[in-house]
């Protein structure tokens, strides 16, 4: 699979609502800093229209970072009404970044994975809500899971050291239970029915805090360009690696995730015109 042919089209005449339209709902009193981070690899990636759904305070921090994201705080982040009207007007969700863990946001990220009718990625803590009420849930084909192996253990009830040690098994039976699976780590691997792909680009550069954020918006940016499931998450995982690389060329030491969400648009120029081949 050529990277390069997954990249959605840019006609001269498209405006911002054809580059894709996706709500991100996460951010806590804890962690402010995430859901940030995600959208700014969505922007990054080529997203036209970003909007947070979360905490007044988590708005305002993000808001000093992100003038280009539309904001719509909430003293309650799990407004269902208020997440059911934003559903007409965005293509794709992520769900997850810096949500913390709480009995409110596991109802809730259940809720959303039951009833919410848009493409819809899980990341962070909405994965650890799903391993709470799996259950109770059924897989749907529009999705999209990015764990570590910590929280795969968790989904999969078994160490994380078992998922290490049979990376493709863990993400294989990730895929028949919940949909389409990336399984972060080296040589990231995504999972969905009977397709699979091992992302050979990135390496110790992209083990640092907010990267995995920046992977979430960037993924969730594609779902909302269009893409399906696998390929979204195939080309997000990509491109991140990509970025990585791009950033190792001075060191693996010191790089922060949201130099990985910049270096996420030169890659992307550079697929598109062809000097970047992957």
């Amino acid at each position: 699979m050529n990277v390069k042919d997954l990249l959605p089209p840019r006609p001269d005449d498209m405006h911002k609502g054809h580059r894709g339209r996706l709500l991100i709902v996460g951010g806590s009193e804890r962690y402010t800093g995430a859901p940030a981070l995600s959208a700014l690899g969505a922007l990054r990636s080529g997203a036209g229209v970003v909007t947070l759904l979360s905490l007044q305070n988590v708005c305002d921090v993000c808001a000093a970072r992100l003038p280009e994201v539309v904001y719509a705080p909430e003293d309650d982040r799990f407004n269902w009404e208020k997440t059911v009207l934003a559903q007409k007007n965005v293509d794709a969700l992520v769900i997850g970044p810096g949500l913390d863990r709480t009995i409110a946001a596991e109802i809730f990220t259940s809720r959303m994975w039951r009833e919410w009718k848009q493409k819809i990625l899980v990341d962070g803590d909405g994965l650890n809500a799903l391993a709470v009420t799996k259950d109770d849930l059924r897989p749907r084909t529009d999705s999209v899971l990015t764990p570590h192996e910590g929280e795969a253990g968790r989904l999969l009830g078994i160490p994380p050291a078992a998922v290490h040690a049979d990376r493709q098994g863990a993400v294989r039976e990730l895929s028949e239970r919940w949909g389409c699976v990336v399984l972060k780590g080296h040589h990231t691997l995504v999972a969905s029915g009977d397709k699979f792909a091992e992302v050979k680009h990135g390496g110790p550069e992209l083990s640092v805090p907010g990267s995995g954020d920046v992977l979430s918006g960037c993924i969730g940016a594609f779902l909302a360009m269009g893409l399906d499931a696998f390929d979204a998450a195939v080309l997000g995982a990509n491109v991140h690696g990509l970025a990585g690389e791009l950033l190792s060329r001075v060191g693996v030491d010191g790089v922060l995730a949201s130099e990985i969400a910049h270096a996420l648009r030169k890659v992307i120029h550079e697929l598109r015109t062809g000097n970047l081949n992957a």
